[in-house]
């Protein structure tokens, strides 16, 4: 979803989709089947005893041709329990990082896990300007995009509102508390 080392070939040839741009152009329904594989991969990570450390879009390959969901990058997942001991260089892209992974000492569990899954779903469901990504960088803060920009009803913006809560006790405290949610918000 995020094509690490290509980023000049889609500048030089601007007929080139990025496979982010391919994703959007999705139709809904597949897309929501990603958020089903993430959530059952996430789920599965948290139940075995771990926590996903630097999960993102570029964590995610999507095969445009056979719909098929392939999750990589998972070499720095660690044990629980993790406390973020870089402060604000813990891993992960500064597009999509939850509170905590900024503030050395803070625990890594799974609300953080669920707020960077709240995270790519306003990445795949909303828009946002190059200005409006590039304060992400600059504020170390991920921000929903605006409901007028989010592509799915009410509902399911305010259930991804609440996965990326700031504060880590207004979240979902667990993946099948916001998967529930999800589900019945998408099936209307």
């Amino acid at each position: 979803m995020f094509d690490h080392w290509n980023f000049q070939k889609y500048e030089k040839d601007k007929t080139l989709k990025t496979p982010k741009e391919k994703f959007r152009e999705l139709p809904v329904s597949k897309k929501l089947l990603m958020i089903d594989v993430l959530v059952s991969f996430l789920k599965n990570v948290n139940r075995k005893g771990y926590v996903a450390v630097d999960f993102y879009d570029g964590s995610i390959m999507y095969d445009f041709v056979t719909d098929r969901i392939t999750i990589c990058d998972i070499d720095l997942f660690q044990k629980a329990p993790v406390v973020n001991d870089k402060g604000a260089d813990w891993y992960g892209t500064k597009r999509l990082k939850a509170p905590e992974e900024y503030i050395k000492g803070s625990t890594i569990n799974e609300q953080t896990n669920i707020f960077t899954l709240g995270a790519l779903i306003f990445e795949f469901f909303g828009s946002y300007s190059a200005k409006e990504v590039e304060q992400r960088y600059i504020q170390n803060r991920f921000v929903p995009c605006s409901y007028e920009r989010w592509q799915l009803n009410d509902k399911s913006y305010h259930i991804a509102a609440k996965a990326v809560n700031a504060n880590r006790k207004e979240r979902y405290q667990t993946f099948e508390e916001f998967y529930k949610d999800w589900q019945k918000a998408n099936q209307e």
